[in-house]
């Protein structure tokens, strides 16, 4: 990895254009109305609540000239006069007030999540410090304070930008960190949550809106959890598309490849912990391509061991050439192979009778290609995912055109 300024991925207020694009609006509203002199107190309160050690006279500054973004988050540096730094990430996004309490769990599931990875596992994820999930608070927006982790993310996809020397090396913690996650699971489909402070045991609730006509249905086993997922991809995919006899093929294809899906043994659980967007933009890289960190687990949950397999790390583009989608292949069996050598060492050291399917004995299947196709995907791209799933089930047995024929006409339900 080349050496880049720390700033590289950092912008200056200058560069926001609020006429142009509404998330720079966003940001300009935050970064004009929110009183960071009282945020600079909450971060020096807690650093010296923390630390007993820390030298007197030192001082806090968060300039809200320098800044990251996300589709949600505002991301600002806590700098602390002894060069100890943190991160202030604060909602830009505006929240009505009667979905203020939605807002309010998914931050604190998401803190809750990061609490327990801290406390459960290795995988480097950053230390909550403080927060505050209300829209009433002092500073006038939810923020969390948190560790500022060292490291920055790739340019693009691990196989396509680690050199190849150094993918061994990554394959082995990625595969640690999915290990990690597949054995940090629950006999529950849900989000974890601690308590209103972050500060309990964690528990699994359900995935309830406080805005909701009705009650969702708490959801029990694998095949509910993908049915469910893919029924609410299609209903907005055929919005636009109700009568589009291809759309709805490909909805009916994407809804019956659930049963290409669902491993027997793995229907009731136990159901680990997903990140649900693991890629390279998420992950933090050394120099050396040490993993530094993992980032953004805002709405984690935990699900079927079937979606822990789902990357687009792992999946091939269907247009390239075999040639040009190796380096795929070949990161993603190494991920698969490493993993495999971690099962082996558990079963070492514990009896592994009874042992379920695990995530090694599906990653990089064609299965699990499946599972990519129906679930990381978007309304947009169902007839393309559509295609794509009917050649991974029915190979050249089975014509796009007679699926059409036999699905076009038949209402979506």
């Amino acid at each position: 990895m080349p050496n880049t300024s720390p700033n590289a991925n950092w912008v200056t207020s200058d560069s926001l254009d609020a006429g142009a694009n509404r998330i720079h609006g966003q940001i300009q509203a935050v970064l004009a109305t929110a009183n960071f002199e009282y945020l600079q107190e909450v971060a020096l309160l807690s650093r010296k609540a923390r630390d007993k050690s820390i030298p007197a006279g030192v001082t806090c500054t968060i300039d809200s000239k320098i800044f990251t973004y996300g589709m949600n988050n505002l991301v600002l540096k806590v700098g602390f006069s002894d060069h100890v730094n943190w991160i202030a990430r604060v909602q830009h996004v505006p929240v009505d007030l009667s979905h203020a309490r939605d807002h309010a769990m998914d931050m604190l599931s998401e803190i809750a999540t990061m609490k327990t990875l801290k406390s459960r596992t290795t995988i480097p994820v950053p230390e909550v410090f403080v927060f505050d999930p209300s829209l009433s608070n002092e500073f006038g927006f939810p923020y969390i304070l948190m560790e500022r982790l060292k490291g920055r993310v790739l340019d693009s996809t691990i196989a396509s930008d680690v050199p190849a020397e150094c993918l061994p090396q990554v394959a082995r913690q990625l595969a640690d960190v999915l290990f990690q996650l597949e054995n940090l699971s629950f006999d529950r489909l849900g989000r974890i949550w601690c308590g209103e402070n972050c500060d309990e045991p964690p528990t699994i609730i359900p995935w309830e809106r406080v805005d909701t006509a009705s009650a969702i249905p708490h959801i029990e086993t694998s095949l509910e959890w993908f049915y469910l997922s893919r029924q609410n991809a299609n209903r907005s995919a055929l919005e636009a598309h109700a009568s589009d006899p291809e759309w709805t093929t490909a909805c009916w294809v994407l809804k019956t490849a659930i049963s290409h899906i669902i491993i027997e043994d793995r229907l009731r659980g136990p159901f680990p912990l997903c990140h649900f967007d693991l890629h390279y933009g998420n992950l933090l890289f050394d120099d050396e391509y040490n993993l530094t960190g993992v980032l953004d687990w805002s709405l984690t949950a935990t699900a079927p061991l079937e979606r822990l397999a789902v990357s687009p790390e792992f999946i091939t583009f269907p247009a390239l050439p075999d040639q040009e989608n190796q380096p795929i292949v070949a990161f993603r069996d190494a991920t698969r192979n490493c993993l495999q050598e971690l099962v082996n060492k558990t079963e070492q050291s514990s009896a592994a009778i009874g042992r379920k399917t695990t995530l090694s004995m599906i990653l990089g299947s064609k299965q699990a290609e499946i599972t990519h196709r129906c679930t990381y995907s978007r309304p947009h791209r169902a007839v393309c995912d559509g295609r794509l799933v009917s050649r991974l089930i029915y190979g050249d047995k089975v014509s796009w055109e007679q699926l059409v024929a036999v699905y076009g006409g038949i209402k979506f339900y």
